[in-house]
C-alpha cells in the first residue's frame, strides 16, 4: 500500500513539474515589456485618424471606458482636466498562486492609466505597475495585504515564488494588451449627445498647464 502511495505521489509531482516547465517556457518566450527612461514597464500609444469622433466625444468615451475597468475597492479616477483633455485613473486587480488543483491569493497589482485627447487624436499610457503581497491571517484564515511589501513588475525575480511571479508578469501583459484593444474600440464610438462638464472660473480650481507637447 505504501509503495502505491509513493508511486502516486511521484507521478503527481512529475506531472506538476512537467506542467510548470511547459508554462515557464511559454512565459519566458512571450513576456517582454517596453520600458520608459526610468526602467519602468510602460504601454503607450498615440492614435490619430479623421474617422475618430470629435474631441468632446473622445473625452466622454475615455471617461466611460476608464470607469468600466474600475473593479477593485480603491480603484478610482484620480484626475480629470477637461480643458486640457486629460483624465487619469488608478486601477488594480488580484493575482493568485496556482497549481494544477488549487489557488490562493498572492497579492494585488495596481497601475495607472492616463488618456489625453485632442481633436481627432488621443494618447493612452499604462504605467507604474506595482505588486502588493498578501498573507493569510491565522485567526480568520482570510488574506490581507502586508504593509510595505511592494515590488515593481519590471523586476524579473521573486524569491520563493518565481513561478507565480512569471505567471503574474505574463498575465499582466495579456491583460493590458486586451485593455488597449478594448479602449481603441470604445474611442471610435459616436455619441448622439455629448454633455460638457461644467468648468469653474476660480483661479484656485484652474487646472495645471501641461507644457509637454505630444
Amino acid at each position: 500500500m505504501n509503495k502505491i502511495l509513493i508511486l502516486l505521489l511521484f507521478l503527481g509531482l512529475t506531472t506538476h513539474a512537467q506542467w510548470y516547465t511547459f508554462k515557464k517556457k511559454k512565459y519566458e518566450s512571450e513576456t517582454t515589456f517596453k520600458k520608459d527612461e526610468n526602467g519602468k514597464i510602460i504601454f503607450l500609444g498615440i492614435v490619430a485618424s479623421d474617422s475618430l469622433p470629435a474631441r468632446d466625444t473622445l473625452w466622454q468615451n475615455a471617461k466611460v471606458w476608464l470607469k468600466s475597468i474600475l473593479n477593485e475597492k480603491g480603484d478610482k479616477i484620480t484626475d480629470e482636466q477637461y480643458l486640457y483633455g486629460t483624465i487619469e485613473a488608478s486601477v488594480s486587480y488580484m493575482v493568485y498562486i496556482e497549481s494544477m488543483v488549487s489557488k490562493y491569493p498572492h497579492g494585488k497589482i495596481s497601475y495607472k492609466v492616463s488618456i489625453d485627447v485632442k481633436e481627432k487624436k488621443y494618447r493612452y499610457t499604462f504605467t507604474d505597475f506595482v505588486f502588493l503581497e498578501y498573507q493569510q491571517d491565522k485567526k480568520d484564515f482570510k488574506y490581507y495585504p502586508i504593509s510595505g511589501r511592494y515590488k515593481g513588475l519590471e523586476n524579473e525575480r521573486f524569491g520563493g515564488h518565481q513561478g507565480a511571479w512569471e505567471n503574474h508578469r505574463y498575465n499582466l501583459k495579456k491583460k493590458i494588451e486586451a485593455q488597449e484593444a478594448n479602449l481603441k474600440l470604445e474611442m471610435k464610438k459616436y455619441k448622439i449627445q455629448v454633455v460638457k462638464p461644467q468648468i469653474k472660473d476660480s483661479l484656485q480650481d484652474a487646472p495645471v498647464i501641461k507644457t509637454k507637447d505630444w
